[in-house]
């Protein structure tokens, strides 16, 4: 009986094939486990999303806190650097959430996620806020 080509093909060959080549056992243990720890669980993508809608929430903050808020009467350099901090009020929660995520990469989610708590409360629209409470 005649050898079929699709076994040829389907087979890895054997260890006297000179095209048969074994990789290290302990190598692809290794970097499976790497990749298991830089995945993330379930439990931190979902604290993340509730981070980056607070931070979503507190650009909308300072948004509306700017809208409300008079420039200030005086040089044009006065006015020009108050619309510089409105604007860097604004970008600032989403720049703190992707900062924290690019710089914290490599580390813990435990730190990961105290640097973005930090945030949260550093960042906070406080005008807004504030004027919430006075009315």
């Amino acid at each position: 009986m005649a050898k079929d080509p699709d076994d040829d093909a389907l087979s890895w060959g054997t260890e006297t094939d000179p095209t048969h080549v074994d990789s290290p056992v302990g190598t692809a243990a290794a970097h499976g486990a790497e990749e298991a720890e830089l995945d993330m669980s379930s439990a931190l993508l979902v604290t993340l999303g509730v981070f980056g809608g607070i931070f979503l929430l507190y650009i909308v903050g300072w948004i509306v806190a700017v809208q409300r808020s008079t420039p200030p009467t005086g040089t044009i350099f006065n006015g020009v650097m108050y619309q510089l901090g409105e604007v860097l009020a604004i970008a600032s929660p989403a720049a703190w959430f992707v900062g924290v995520l690019v710089v914290t990469r490599d580390r813990r989610s435990s730190v990961r996620v105290l640097w973005l708590l930090l945030g949260v409360i550093l960042l906070a629209p406080w005008s807004f806020i504030l004027a919430l409470g006075a009315k």
